[in-house]
């Protein structure tokens, strides 16, 4: 099937209608694809049916007029890899598919955390567009990059709360050989240096955290560390639950290293999963012990 580039929700929804696929797996992207993206796309292509990808720079999630305005868009490049990857539809949704009338979503204490604290609206942005693309696009599987992961959250929410049948397949973070994740926002940040000692004070952490010598309150020392390599601001360095983004208690968890910050402008998101249980005892986070 020759690659099929659509622009128009009600087109979109007749070809889709009229190919009948027996499977369709969904890719959300907002273009400058890199090797995370195409990381996807080939993990979709190899559990076969369709695959449609999305390329649309959200307004509703950006509560910052000059970060939407200075995303990086390489729209050209990106149909050119997308042909080359054999992807079967390319949906490049028009301006006013963001039409603020639509339905306001609750998202609760998940969009309330982390990245919800200084981006006000973000994540309701993110679900509301993500709810239309499921709604016309009726996928079977959708195809989501780990360096979101509360993105990943609400997504899921979403779904189970709108009764969707549609399964969250989760692809591991790409990263470069520094151990920085692949992002187009990590693009326009020209001193890959301080990207590089962010990653490397991630694991200094989870290393510690392993030789289960670490006290909750070290945070604040590793986040004065990361402005002594001259980030402009932390806006979160935590260590949360995986499930829900709790925080930590006396019950053994799943949890992660998340971190946020400001470097040339630029918002940095990553997070770590830290390999062990954790639990919390006295302001030291210890390691289960199998």
């Amino acid at each position: 099937m020759k690659t099929l580039v659509v622009k128009s929700c009600s087109k979109l929804q007749k070809l889709i209608d009229r190919i009948e696929p027996k499977s369709l797996n969904f890719i959300p992207t907002m273009g400058n694809l890199h090797e995370g993206h195409f990381s996807l796309i080939r993990k979709a292509k190899k559990k076969g049916g369709l695959n449609l990808v999305s390329i649309y720079v959200n307004p509703l999630q950006f509560n910052n007029k000059n970060d939407f305005k200075n995303y990086p868009r390489t729209l050209k490049k990106d149909l050119i890899q997308l042909r080359k990857l054999e992807v079967d539809l390319i949906f490049l949704p028009k301006t006013e598919f963001n039409s603020l009338d639509s339905v306001t979503i609750k998202l609760g204490k998940i969009s309330e955390k982390l990245c919800g604290k200084y981006r006000e609206g973000h994540f309701e942005g993110v679900a509301t567009i993500i709810l239309k693309f499921l709604l016309i696009i009726k996928p079977n599987r959708i195809f989501l990059g780990e360096k979101d992961y509360q993105q990943i959250l609400v997504i899921k929410k979403i779904i189970k709360d709108f009764n969707l049948k549609v399964k969250v397949e989760i692809i591991s973070t790409i990263r470069n050989a520094d151990g920085v994740a692949l992002s187009s926002r990590n693009s326009l940040i020209k001193n890959p240096k301080k990207l590089k000692k962010i990653i490397n004070c991630l694991n200094k952490i989870k290393s510690r955290i392993m030789q289960d010598n670490f006290l909750q309150s070290d945070l604040e020392i590793y986040s004065e560390e990361l402005m002594s390599f001259g980030i402009e601001k932390v806006n979160y360095l935590e260590i949360l639950k995986e499930k829900e983004l709790d925080c930590l208690d006396n019950r053994f968890s799943k949890c992660r290293i998340f971190i946020s910050c400001i470097i040339e402008g630029v918002n940095f998101i990553d997070n770590i999963k830290v390999s062990k249980k954790l639990v919390l005892k006295k302001n030291y986070i210890r390691v289960a012990s199998s």
